[in-house]
């Protein structure tokens, strides 16, 4: 016989569990098992006849119902693949009848024929008999939603939320991560969040035991529900005192030593670590381009490259390469003059020699100081003589290795000529007669 919750009509009941949700309050979950019997028929396909078989509360020895309660008893938390059955998750869905006083002896016998008999089972199996046992022996099948724990993983991410919510400052982060837990504010604060995020603390009820209970369910600590349990934590409750402190104050003298040593501060400890490694950490890590070796001068060379993270809600990382080193090339650079080292022998300086190609065939220097103009009454070329210009000053002779003292010209030499003036240069009379004659003689 099924215990229906409240006085309410199975059907009715049935009805209302396929369509509202689950009532969850942070990770908190609180599930009937009707619920997780449906939840399991859609991850498993099972037929809808199927489904309609298990509302009604028959669950026949075949492999898809095994395999449908292995399921159950796995999202429910009474079941798992390393240490089997979870005592304190399974008694949480059922009642036994009031007056019965052997159901835990003949659940116990129906474990030891069916489960630990030595048979070789495998996971749907036994979690299908466990089920059968206590659905048989031990009582009625409560179909009023009931606290499921959290895991272990889910109860971490609670406490990495609860420091994200509360703002706990970097210093006290790295304490927690150290395991030192000090009594302060934040830390009063943390374990009421906690506890609160997690189901096990409501400002209506306080803190629920029982759930402690369940949330250690592989300890099966049966003293969460002893009566000096109780008395000390309705003392603390009315003593006044702010949530915070009601809830640190019942860990640290109501629980401490029950159930799993140092669940909470160790919870703490990890999402601490975790907070701590992601305190910088934007939401896309940019990608730095590796420097490339510069060939060559430019103007791009030295300029700071900007890389903006696309990360909008983390900080904004703006990294700045620095300027590469300049190397200077080797450059074609234009030969430098500087002369031509004047000839010695081992008998003194000789004189530089001019080429003669400098000179006309009269031997006169050209322009200027010979020019042809236009003679103005006869409009014929004529030659016109300029003074020749002043004689440079003497220029010193390199002396070479083989001379004693450095000795200077006397006299400028440009030529192979004789050291005269230009001259003497022909008359005007002389010059019309040769070059401009009529055919007279001379």
């Amino acid at each position: 016989m099924q215990l229906v919750c409240g006085g309410v009509l199975l059907t009715l009941l049935v009805s209302l569990t396929l369509v509202h949700a689950n009532d969850t309050k942070g990770v908190t979950i609180e599930k009937s098992f009707l619920q997780s019997v449906h939840d399991c028929a859609e991850y498993l396909r099972v037929p809808r006849q199927r489904l309609v078989q298990y509302l009604a509360y028959e669950f026949p020895p075949d492999e898809e119902t095994k395999c449908l309660i292995y399921c159950v008893g796995t999202d429910l938390r009474w079941w798992n693949n390393t240490c089997g059955l979870q005592i304190p998750a399974i008694v949480n869905f059922f009642q036994p009848v009031l007056g019965d006083r052997q159901y835990e002896k003949r659940t116990r016998e129906c474990l030891e024929r069916n489960v630990h008999s030595g048979k070789t089972l495998n996971n749907c199996c036994k979690a299908y008999e466990t089920f059968q046992c206590y659905f048989q022996e031990f009582g009625n099948l409560v179909t009023c939603p009931q606290y499921v724990p959290a895991t272990k993983l889910q109860a971490t991410q609670a406490a990495l939320d609860c420091l994200n919510i509360l703002r706990v400052p970097t210093d006290l982060l790295e304490c927690y991560s150290r395991g030192e837990l000090p009594d302060v504010t934040e830390t009063r604060c943390l374990y009421h969040c906690i506890d609160h995020r997690t189901g096990l603390y409501t400002s209506e009820s306080g803190i629920h035991l029982s759930r402690f209970y369940v949330r250690d369910l592989a300890v099966n600590d049966l003293r969460y529900l002893s009566k000096e349990t109780k008395t000390c934590r309705n003392r603390i409750r009315q003593s006044g005192c702010d949530t915070c402190s009601e809830v640190y104050k019942t860990h640290q003298d109501c629980l401490t030593g029950l159930g799993v040593d140092g669940y909470t501060s160790g919870i703490i400890t990890e999402a601490a670590r975790i907070a701590l490694a992601n305190l910088g950490v934007c939401c896309e890590t940019p990608v730095r381009p590796e420097p490339a070796t510069e060939v060559g001068i430019s103007y791009a060379s030295y300029q700071p490259k900007h890389f903006v993270s696309p990360c909008k809600t983390c900080e904004t990382i703006d990294p700045r390469l620095d300027a590469p080193p300049v190397v200077a090339l080797p450059t074609a650079s234009p030969p430098r003059m500087y002369g031509h080292r004047k000839a010695c022998s081992s008998c003194g300086s000789v004189p530089s020699v001019e080429p003669v190609v400098k000179y006309n065939y009269n031997g006169f220097k050209p322009a200027p100081f010979v020019k042809h103009v236009e003679h103005p009454p006869s409009r014929r070329p004529q030659l016109v003589y300029f003074p020749a210009p002043p004689p440079p000053p003497p220029v010193a002779v390199e002396p070479c290795s083989c001379c004693s003292t450095p000795e200077v010209s006397k006299t400028t030499a440009f030529s192979t000529f004789s050291a005269r003036p230009h001259g003497p240069y022909p008359s005007s009379r002389s010059c019309r007669a040769e070059y401009f004659s009529t055919g007279k003689s001379s």
